[in-house]
C-alpha cells in the first residue's frame, strides 16, 4: 500500500507539472499573441496617420498674387498656415442674402481668370458684396462704421482687419479651391513692392502685402497666408487669423498690425503710411483654364 501510494503520488506530481507547463505555455502564448495584435493595431494607426495627412497642395495664391508670366516668380514660395475649420454640417446652414450697402461691388461681375471675359454662372462664395477696400481702393485697417460687428468684436486691439462679406454663402464642403484675398500698397508708391502689372489684381499699384484665406479640396481645409514682396521676390509674413461666420457669406482676415510694418519696411525698405493705405480685393475659384474671379475695385480699363 505504502509503494501503491508513493506511486500514485508520483503520477499525481508528474500531471500537476504537465498542467502547471501547459498553464505556463498557454499563457506565454496569450501575452505573445497579445503583443503581436498590438503591433498590428499600432502599426495601422500609424499608416492611417500618415496617409491622412495629405500633403498641402500648392495654394492658389501664387496665381492671384505673382507672376503673370510663367516662371518671373519667386522660387522660394513661403509656407501657408494652415488651419483646419469644420465644412460639414448635419443641417444647412442659412443662406441669407445681404442687402448690398453704398459703395458696394454690383452682384454678377464674375469674369474668368485669364482675360476678363464675363461669367455667366459664377460659383458660390466669391461673387463679391463690400469688402473694407473703398472704391476709391483707400483701406480701413481698423474697424469704423462700415465693419461688421461681429469682425469688430474678433479683432484684436493690435491688429490689422481685412474683410469682405459675399453674396452667396461659401459652400460647405467645396470641391475646387478657393481663395480670398486683400493686396495692399503700403506706402502709396507704384514704384515699390511688386511690380505693377506682375498680376492681375495689380495692374495699377505697387503691392507690399498680400493676405488672404483658402481653402483646399484635397484635405478639406481652410488655410491662410501674409505675403511681403519687394521688386525681387516674396517671403512670409507674420501669421494671419481667419473668421468665417455662421452665414457663411462674411469672411475676416486679421494681422498683428506692428510685427507686419516692422517685416515690410525691413523687407521692402519702405516707409509705411497707415492713411494712404490702398489696395484691392479678390475671390477666386478653380484652378487652371477654370479659373474665376472677382474684384473691388475693378480693375481699369
Amino acid at each position: 500500500m505504502a509503494n501503491r501510494s508513493s506511486h500514485g503520488s508520483g503520477i499525481a506530481d508528474w500531471w500537476y507539472e504537465q498542467d502547471q507547463r501547459a498553464k505556463l505555455l498557454m499563457l506565454a502564448l496569450v501575452i505573445v499573441a497579445v503583443c503581436v495584435v498590438a503591433t498590428l493595431i499600432l502599426s495601422l494607426i500609424l499608416r492611417s496617420a500618415r496617409d491622412g495627412a495629405a500633403e498641402p497642395t500648392e495654394t492658389l495664391s501664387a496665381e492671384a498674387v505673382g507672376s503673370a508670366t510663367p516662371g518671373d516668380g519667386p522660387t522660394d514660395t513661403p509656407v501657408p498656415t494652415w488651419t483646419p475649420v469644420a465644412t460639414e454640417s448635419e443641417s444647412p446652414l442659412p443662406t441669407p442674402r445681404p442687402t448690398p450697402a453704398l459703395g458696394s461691388d454690383p452682384q454678377g461681375d464674375v469674369e474668368t481668370y485669364d482675360d476678363g471675359s464675363p461669367v455667366d454662372d459664377a460659383p458660390a462664395g466669391i461673387d463679391i458684396l463690400s469688402t473694407n477696400v473703398g472704391a476709391d481702393m483707400h483701406v480701413s485697417l481698423e474697424p469704423d462704421g462700415n465693419t461688421p460687428a461681429e469682425l469688430a468684436a474678433w479683432v484684436e486691439e493690435d491688429e490689422m482687419l481685412m474683410w469682405l462679406s459675399l453674396y452667396d454663402p461659401i459652400p460647405l464642403s467645396p470641391t475646387y479651391p478657393m481663395e480670398w484675398l486683400v493686396v495692399l500698397d503700403m506706402d502709396n508708391d507704384v514704384e515699390s513692392g511688386r511690380p505693377v502689372g506682375a498680376a492681375r489684381i495689380n495692374p495699377d499699384l505697387g503691392m507690399e502685402v498680400a493676405v488672404g484665406m483658402f481653402y483646399n479640396p484635397e484635405n478639406k481645409t481652410y488655410g491662410t497666408y501674409t505675403l511681403i514682396f519687394d521688386q525681387l521676390g516674396v517671403t512670409a509674413g507674420p501669421e494671419a487669423r481667419m473668421y468665417i461666420d455662421d452665414s457663411r457669406t462674411l469672411v475676416g482676415l486679421a494681422v498683428a498690425l506692428d510685427p507686419l510694418i516692422q517685416a515690410v519696411e525691413e523687407t521692402v525698405g519702405v516707409t509705411v503710411t497707415l492713411d494712404s493705405v490702398i489696395g484691392r480685393a479678390a475671390a477666386l475659384h478653380g484652378a487652371g483654364e477654370d479659373r474665376v474671379i472677382d474684384f473691388f475695385p475693378e480693375r481699369p480699363d
